[in-house]
């Protein structure tokens, strides 16, 4: 059987960690109710000055200064007599480390409310022990899991810090040689793009209306080769397979070779104003002409660098994790076709300057409408 000291530290940890789920409606009624809603200074957001009178407020407490008093509560539960003869006192000191050790980033108003909701439980939980029902068979099974889970949980978040921590720590020199051995993905250039649709979709790869498309793009490509513009080779191309729809827009666009497809990267390799050869990808049938390129400086590809090298090693911390926790489903009581992953990897997205995120949205874009309306994949 627990101490009864020991089963109050875990109800009270438990009951800190459940005052968050409902922190947030709590404390917007409390901004809607307070009186001290209404701003001190003309044009100053009632919310901010709200949060600002609570700060200012508690930073002129002193750490020994009692911030809360439950009379009939006690500090020490085996020690309990008649309700009116014990009493706990909190002072801020205690409340802050609460607070901190579970949510040190906390604004104001959010310290508040979680104060008034564990003082709450605090008192609850103070008469429930006065009233013995701690010492109900179902009440201890729940303290013993519940602690159980809890403890589990602050060990599993401090292991999940610890590694997001040894993963911010990359050397500049990893950097640098990521970019001289990846030094081909921050090539970027300006790129035209004439689009061809497939206007009906084929049964018989031999038939007319796989032919037909093709034929156009092979004419328009020879034409586009021999210096014709690209507005009126679209033109033209949407004019002679009768689509109504209006025309792809061919005005160059910044690229990055790593945000294109793989059929389509090879444009780098052009020389400048150079056409490509037509390229077939399952709705159309592209061309493209490489009207500039350079490659993007390593200090301005710095923090994508260092925010993927991040990733990578953060991926590699759970992936040592797995391997020393080796788990094994039963996929049938999870109702699953198959297993689930221990720790999923995380979804890597290109991160940095601002023309490889143009890059990526005019590459999806592009991707998009060679495949049709439904296609979401990313080409990269």
């Amino acid at each position: 059987m627990i101490s009864a000291t020991y089963r109050t530290a875990v109800v009270m940890i438990c009951a800190a960690v459940l005052i968050w789920s409902g922190l947030l409606r709590g404390q917007a009624k409390q901004l809607r109710d307070s009186p001290r809603n209404l701003p001190v200074q003309a044009g100053l957001d009632p919310k901010a000055h709200q949060a600002m009178v609570v700060e200012q407020g508690r930073q002129g407490l002193s750490p020994n200064t009692p911030v809360v008093t439950v009379d009939g509560v006690c500090s020490h539960p085996e020690k309990v007599g008649p309700a009116n003869s014990c009493k706990t006192v909190i002072t801020r000191a205690q409340m802050d480390s609460l607070i901190d050790a579970l949510e040190p980033n906390a604004p104001a108003l959010a310290r508040r409310q979680f104060a008034i909701n564990y003082v709450r439980l605090l008192a609850a939980s103070g008469v429930a022990e006065r009233r013995h029902l701690d010492k109900d068979p179902e009440v201890t099974n729940e303290l013993q899991i519940q602690e159980k889970i809890v403890r589990m949980q602050v060990l599993a978040n401090t292991l999940f810090r610890r590694l997001q921590l040894q993963a911010s720590n990359v050397p500049s020199t990893d950097i640098e040689k990521y970019y001289v051995e990846h030094h081909a993905n921050y090539e970027q250039g300006l790129v035209r793009r004439l689009l061809i649709p497939k206007a009906i979709a084929p049964t018989n790869p031999d038939t007319a209306d796989v032919a037909s498309p093709r034929a156009k793009a092979d004419q328009l490509r020879a034409r586009a080769a021999a210096g014709e513009d690209f507005d009126q080779l679209q033109q033209s191309a949407y004019k002679d397979l009768e689509l109504k729809e209006a025309a792809n827009s061919v005005k160059p666009s910044p690229l990055r070779r790593s945000n294109l497809p793989p059929s389509e990267q090879s444009v780098f390799d052009l020389k400048l104003g150079e056409v490509s050869p037509v390229i077939e990808s399952q709705d159309a049938f592209l061309i493209l002409k490489l009207e500039s390129k350079e490659f993007i400086p390593m200090e301005e590809a710095r923090p994508e660098i260092l925010s993927l090298l991040q990733r990578q090693q953060k991926q590699q911390g759970l992936r040592d994790v797995t391997e020393s926790a080796k788990t094994h489903f039963n996929p049938a009581y999870l109702d699953m076709p198959t297993a689930p992953d221990l720790f999923p990897p995380p979804v890597l997205t290109p991160l940095g300057t601002q023309s490889n995120k143009r890059a990526g949205r005019s590459a999806r874009r592009w991707t998009a409408r060679s495949r049709g309306a439904a296609a979401t994949r990313r080409p990269y």
